[in-house]
């Protein structure tokens, strides 16, 4: 783990693990069920050597969190908890970002939004740890960590070294709900694709006005070089809930 990222476990374990022992506790033992930990940034005050990072390298700030969970958890030698979905919201107001002002240089940040559910997609299981089966040692070698929309394989097996023998094992697999749904600029001029994993795929319906935390993402499908833009969830506010 690079300085950096070592300076980061030690901020989100001084601010967040270690002054709330009994309520991470809480949400230990109630892990797999409950794998979402809120966190406010206003915890972190106007450190600006912790905030900055958070806002320009989430995915770096997210993995420092998870870690620093790992050594709240060192005492306990039982505990694995993979998969932990740190839900991060309150925002400076520099994270502000309208989803018509999406460009490029916002991806893999961390944003503030707002929008409309335009449209709410079905409820389904996603793959969060992937298992792959090796069928000339013919046992699950590798569990690979799924995030967003993209699935991760290993094409040699770690324990036989064996290339090409690897096939995804559905029985071996860890999953939670997700949902992918369309959030709509307030103007009605821009629609982003967001989804929404475990604790946030619930309770969303067409008309409901949110407020996001995300990450802004792009895939390349086909031989295009023009990629999709979509909203990776971290965290999420109804401001406004739709008649149902």
């Amino acid at each position: 783990m690079s300085a950096r990222s070592g300076d980061l476990t030690e901020k989100w374990y001084e601010y967040v693990y270690r002054d709330r022992g009994e309520s991470v506790r809480r949400f230990v033992e109630r892990y797999p069920d409950e794998r979402a930990l809120s966190v406010s940034c206003e915890r972190f005050g106007h450190d600006y050597q912790f905030v900055r990072p958070l806002l320009t390298n989430p995915d770096e700030a997210l993995r420092a969190g998870k870690a620093a969970l790992g050594r709240f958890l060192a005492d306990d030698a039982d505990r694995e908890m993979r998969d932990v979905y740190l839900r991060v919201s309150d925002l400076p107001a520099e994270s502000e970002l309208a989803l018509g002002d999406l460009r490029a240089e916002h991806l893999n940040q961390l944003h503030t939004t707002r929008g409309v559910v335009a449209e709410t997609g079905q409820l389904r299981p996603k793959v969060v740890r992937a298992g792959f089966r090796c069928a000339k040692c013919e046992e699950v070698t590798r569990y690979v960590a799924q995030r967003g929309r993209e699935f991760r394989s290993h094409a040699k097996c770690p324990r036989c070294s064996s290339v090409g023998y690897l096939s995804f094992a559905p029985d071996a697999s860890e999953y939670v709900d997700a949902r992918e749904v369309r959030l709509r600029d307030p103007t009605g001029e821009t629609a982003v694709p967001l989804l929404l994993e475990h604790d946030l795929a619930d309770g969303v319906s067409d008309g409901d006005e949110m407020r996001i935390v995300a990450i802004p993402r792009a895939s390349r499908t086909g031989d295009s070089s023009v990629a999709e833009t979509w909203l990776e969830s971290v965290s999420m506010e109804c401001l406004t809930t739709a008649d149902r």
